[in-house]
C-alpha cells in the first residue's frame, strides 16, 4: 500500500515537472523582441494593474510638451464646474500657437475649454482654465503638482497648464502613463479624448461657433482605437500618451522625444497587447492584414473607406485628364512640325537680334563715353594753352611800356633845346 502511494506521488511529481517544462519552453518560444522605437524615453503600462510591461528610461525627467494638457483637462473635468463660463484674459490671449485665437474679454464654457485642450491643443484655452479654476497660472501649476504627487507621479514638476517650453517643466514617461491611467477613470474624459470632431461656442457680442478636429491619427483606422494626447516643441520633440482597450485588457503607452511618434506608438501598442493571451491573436491578425494590404499613407487619417475611395477615384480622373491633354498636345506638335520649326526659328532670330541690339547699344555707349572724354581733353588743352600764353603777353606789355618810358626820357632834352632856340629867335 505504501509503495502504491509512493508511486502515485512520484507520478504526480513527474507530471508537474513536465507541465512546468512545457510552460517554460512555451514562454521562451514566444518571447517578444523589444520594440525598435525612435523615442528618447518610453513606457508600456498594463492599464488594469499599473504594472510596467516595458520601458526605456521610463523615469527620466523630460519636457512633455502638450501631453501636459492631460492633467489640465483632468482637473477641469474633476472640478464639477463644466457648465460655468470663464473670461479670457489678455495674458491668455497672448499665448503662442497652437491656440483658438481667443481675444481678451471673450468667454467660454469650461466643458468647451476641455475639448479645446484635447482636440485643438489650444494653449490659450489652457490658461483660461488655469486662471478660471485657480486664479493664476502659478496657483494652478501648484494644484497640478499636488495632484501628480497624489497619483504617484514623483518625477513631475509642472510650471504651466499647456506645456510651453520651460526648463523646470518636466515629467517622466512613467509618470505621464500614471496620470493618463487616472484620467481615464474621471467621468467625461474618455468622451472628450475619444472625439474626432467637436463644435464649441465662444461668447463675444454673440455666440461664435468654432469647429475642432482631433490631431490623434490612431483614433480610427488602427486595429484598436487609441485615446490620447499629442505634443511637440523643439526641446521636447514629438510626444504622445495613449491608451487602448481590447478583449478586457488595457494598454497605456507613452513616448517622449520621438522622430516617428505614430510609428513608435503602434509598435508599443502591439508589443503591449502581444504579452496577453487574450489579445495576442488579434495583434498577429492585424499585423498579417497589414502585411497583405500595406497602407499607401500613414495609418488612420480619420477618413471613411467611402471617402478614401472617392479621393482615389478623383485622383485617377485627374491623372487621366492630364495624360489625355499631354497626348493631345504631343499629337498636334507631330502633325504640324513646320509651324513648330518656324516658331523655334523665329525665337532664335529674335534672340539673335536682341543680342546684336545689346552689342550695338554697348558700342554706342562706349563711343559716347570716348567722345565725352575727348571733349573734356580738348577743353583742358585750351585752358592750359590760355594759361601759358597769359604770362608771355604780360611780359611783352611790360617791355613795351619800359621802351616808351625810355624814349620819353630821351626826348625830354631835345624838347628843351628846341624851346630855347625858338625863344632866341623871337628876341
Amino acid at each position: 500500500m505504501l509503495d502504491r502511494g509512493r508511486e502515485i506521488r512520484l507520478t504526480g511529481a513527474v507530471a508537474m515537472a513536465l507541465l512546468l517544462g512545457v510552460a517554460v519552453a512555451s514562454a521562451a518560444a514566444t518571447e517578444l523582441p523589444e520594440p525598435a522605437i525612435t523615442g528618447r524615453a518610453a513606457v508600456v503600462l498594463d492599464g488594469n494593474t499599473g504594472r510596467v510591461i516595458w520601458e526605456r528610461d521610463g523615469d527620466r525627467p523630460l519636457p512633455p510638451a502638450s501631453t501636459t494638457k492631460i492633467m489640465t483637462a483632468m482637473l477641469a473635468l474633476e472640478s464639477g464646474r463644466l457648465d460655468r463660463t470663464y473670461e479670457v484674459s489678455s495674458y491668455a490671449a497672448s499665448q503662442a500657437p497652437s491656440k483658438l485665437g481667443l481675444r481678451a474679454g471673450q468667454r467660454m464654457q469650461l466643458e468647451d475649454l476641455a475639448y479645446a485642450l484635447m482636440l485643438k491643443s489650444a494653449n490659450d484655452a489652457a490658461v483660461v482654465v488655469a486662471e478660471g479654476l485657480a486664479g493664476s497660472v502659478p496657483e494652478f501649476s501648484a494644484l497640478m503638482n499636488r495632484r501628480a504627487r497624489a497619483i504617484g507621479a514623483t518625477s513631475t514638476n509642472f510650471q504651466n497648464p499647456n506645456g510651453l517650453p520651460d526648463d523646470d517643466h518636466v515629467t517622466s514617461a512613467h509618470d505621464m502613463a500614471l496620470i493618463l491611467r487616472h484620467a481615464l477613470e474621471v467621468p467625461g474624459f474618455r468622451e472628450v479624448a475619444g472625439s474626432t470632431v467637436k463644435v464649441v461656442q465662444v461668447e463675444d457680442t454673440s455666440l461664435r461657433p468654432v469647429a475642432l478636429r482631433s490631431k490623434n491619427r490612431l483614433l480610427n483606422g488602427y486595429f484598436v482605437s487609441v485615446l490620447g494626447k499629442t505634443g511637440y516643441t523643439r526641446a521636447a520633440g514629438r510626444c504622445f500618451a495613449g491608451a487602448a482597450e481590447l478583449n478586457g485588457r488595457q494598454v497605456i503607452t507613452v513616448v517622449f522625444g520621438a522622430t516617428d511618434m505614430w510609428g513608435d506608438t503602434r509598435k508599443l501598442m502591439e508589443y503591449g497587447f502581444s504579452t496577453f493571451d487574450e489579445t495576442a491573436p488579434a495583434v498577429q491578425l492585424a499585423l498579417e492584414e497589414a502585411r497583405r494590404n500595406p497602407p499607401r499613407t500613414a495609418v488612420a487619417k480619420a477618413r471613411s473607406p467611402r471617402r478614401r475611395a472617392t479621393v482615389v477615384a478623383s485622383r485617377s480622373r485627374r491623372a487621366r485628364s492630364v495624360a489625355t491633354r499631354t497626348a493631345s498636345a504631343s499629337t498636334k506638335l507631330r502633325s504640324k512640325p513646320s509651324k513648330a520649326s518656324r516658331a523655334v526659328a523665329r525665337g532664335k532670330s529674335v534672340a539673335q537680334v536682341a543680342s546684336r541690339t545689346r552689342a550695338v547699344t554697348q558700342v554706342a555707349s562706349r563711343t559716347r563715353a570716348v567722345t565725352q572724354v575727348a571733349s573734356r581733353t580738348r577743353t583742358v588743352t585750351q585752358v592750359a594753352s590760355r594759361t601759358k600764353s597769359a604770362p608771355v603777353a604780360t611780359s611783352a606789355a611790360r617791355s613795351t611800356a619800359r621802351a616808351k618810358a625810355v624814349a620819353s626820357k630821351a626826348a625830354r632834352p631835345a624838347d628843351r633845346q628846341a624851346k630855347l632856340d625858338t625863344g632866341s629867335r623871337r628876341r
